[in-house]
């Protein structure tokens, strides 16, 4: 019985003396959250895939953008009234864009 106790008082005190686990992990959760709400600015040059003047989209094959890690891909932008005029599928463009980790919104685009 005696040994059974001091077993018990043993492992009582090592559970004491450890700290709780830190959630390193959700601490870095909420710093890339903080990341995403900020909007960021990046830029790129591509070719126009598609264009929808009616809902101001437009869809760009892209090459690495740098500021953002990312790799060449086509995705869509949204792009606001008057900056589609005179584009069109083909066309080589340079843009800029504010991301906000949802959303790709353009900022200038021009034909190269």
């Amino acid at each position: 019985m005696k040994t059974f106790a001091i077993f018990w008082l043993a492992l009582l005190v090592v559970a004491c003396t450890n700290p709780a686990p830190t959630t390193q992990a959700n601490s870095n959760a909420a710093t890339d959250a903080t990341a995403l709400s900020e909007p960021k600015t990046a830029s790129g040059e591509g070719s126009i895939t598609a264009i929808d003047p009616v809902t101001g989209k437009i869809s760009l094959a892209h090459g690495p953008v740098t500021e953002l890690s990312w790799p060449p891909m086509t995705m869509g932008f949204t792009a606001k009234d008057g900056q589609l005029g005179g584009l069109k599928v083909g066309d080589e463009v340079k843009f800029t864009f504010r991301w906000d980790g949802k959303t790709a919104e353009i900022e200038s685009i021009d034909k190269i």
